[in-house]
């Protein structure tokens, strides 16, 4: 009886009793007056369900066996729409939420930007707000080719823009252009020198001709592979020499001075007292209740909780709390521990850096020494590090 046509059209639960209980369950059965779930309490007492309609059929069944007949419970959307109606306020906001809802999901209420880097969100929406994409605007005005053509006009480093209409989200996926460092590969004919000072460690030849090999000892202005590649037959004679863009991946091991200093003394935030909770409602723009601005010697944290019905449909409403906490400034001073412990992070920051240009760490020797102000952190880092550069062949002018 719970299937959605049964709840649709209604039914009831009801009680009878009486003498004749077993002639009313044939005639009923006679009348196809269906009965479901029927349950006996005693020999002269059942409950069961009806439809409304088979209830209705009861009339003369009743009066030939004379049972009594009560109505437990009312279920179903007809009797639901009959207490609605006793209930104007209830209809009338039901109403008025059922309108609101289908005016906010007219209107675009998120507009999300993916694969920026180089061009931040901010300034991706404030462009798009001087166009007049703004967050409410309706999804009818929304022209997704026109933005992509203006986004990609305007910013020549974005290659590639999708724009889609999602539920009330506007999803704007970029790709910028990777615009790769170092100096741009050359058709034309060069040598590579090297930059740097030390021993060479490591070399896998793509192009030219190497003229040092692993172990070797190089200097500034070195080169390490030519540009001239001889030719030879089969005699192993030079019958002509071509010229290429030398091209190779060439590692020198050399070393690199470090000095760190971590002062001994230090200024630190420290909690002064309880901190303090307050909730606001953001309506699109506007903010209601609590004040959004950071205060002097707070930590503000804010959290905001934005409110949808499905994953694309986002409504225009957020509630978001707000935690200050009050703090002093103090003065402190580093036990020698904590300086060095400071001293190491420092320098695994450090190694990091050197990681992520490429370079690899081989070696170090470092010393560690305190004064009255200082934990000073000084020696030297044996690196591998790429080493070539790029010089033009300058050929002769013959008469």
């Amino acid at each position: 009886m719970n299937d959605p046509e049964k709840i649709l059209h209604g039914f009831l639960e009801i009680s009878v009793s009486g003498d004749q209980l077993e002639r009313f369950l044939n005639l009923c059965h006679a009348r196809a007056v269906s009965l479901e779930r029927i349950r006996y309490l005693s020999e002269k007492n059942i409950t069961t369900r009806i439809s409304i309609n088979d209830f209705r059929k009861l009339l003369p069944i009743h009066r030939k066996t004379r049972v009594r007949i009560h109505i437990l419970k009312k279920r179903g959307l007809p009797f639901l729409l009959l207490r609605i109606q006793k209930r104007k306020c209830f209809t009338a906001g039901f109403l008025l939420c059922v309108v609101l809802l289908l005016w906010l999901s007219g209107h675009i209420w998120n507009i999300h930007i993916d694969g920026n880097v180089k061009n931040s969100t901010p300034q991706l929406l404030e462009f798009l707000d001087q166009q007049g994409i703004t967050h409410g605007i309706r999804k009818n005005q929304v022209n997704c080719t026109r933005i992509a053509d203006l986004l990609r006009k305007n910013y020549p480093d974005i290659t590639f823009v999708s724009a889609r209409v999602q539920g009330t989200r506007l999803l704007l996926t970029i790709q910028e252009e990777n615009l790769t460092e170092g100096i741009r590969q050359t058709k034309s004919p060069c040598n590579l020198i090297s930059n740097l000072d030390g021993k060479i460690v490591n070399m896998v030849i793509r192009n030219g001709t190497p003229l040092v090999k692993t172990g070797d000892i190089c200097k500034q202005g070195d080169i390490l592979v030519s540009g001239e590649v001889p030719i030879l037959n089969d005699s192993q004679e030079v019958v002509r020499v071509e010229y290429v863009p030398a091209d190779a991946d060439i590692y020198v091991r050399h070393q690199i001075a470090y000095y760190q200093e971590v002062p001994l003394s230090y200024e630190k935030k420290v909690q002064s007292g309880t901190s303090k909770t307050s909730w606001y409602f953001r309506v699109g723009d506007f903010v209601f209740g609590a004040d959004t601005g950071k205060k002097s010697r707070y930590i503000t944290s804010t959290e905001e909780i934005p409110w949808k019905l499905t994953e694309n449909f986002v409504l225009p409403f957020s509630l978001g709390k707000i935690t200050r906490t009050p703090y002093k400034i103090q003065s402190t001073v580093y036990t020698k521990e904590q300086a060095q412990k400071k001293a190491v992070q420092q320098l695994r920051i450090y190694e990091q850096k050197l990681l992520n240009k490429g370079i690899r760490i081989a070696d170090s020797r470092l010393s560690v020494t305190f004064d009255s102000t200082n934990c000073t952190v000084q020696g030297t880092l044996t690196v591998d590090e790429k080493s070539g550069k790029k010089q033009n062949i300058e050929f002769s002018q013959e008469s």
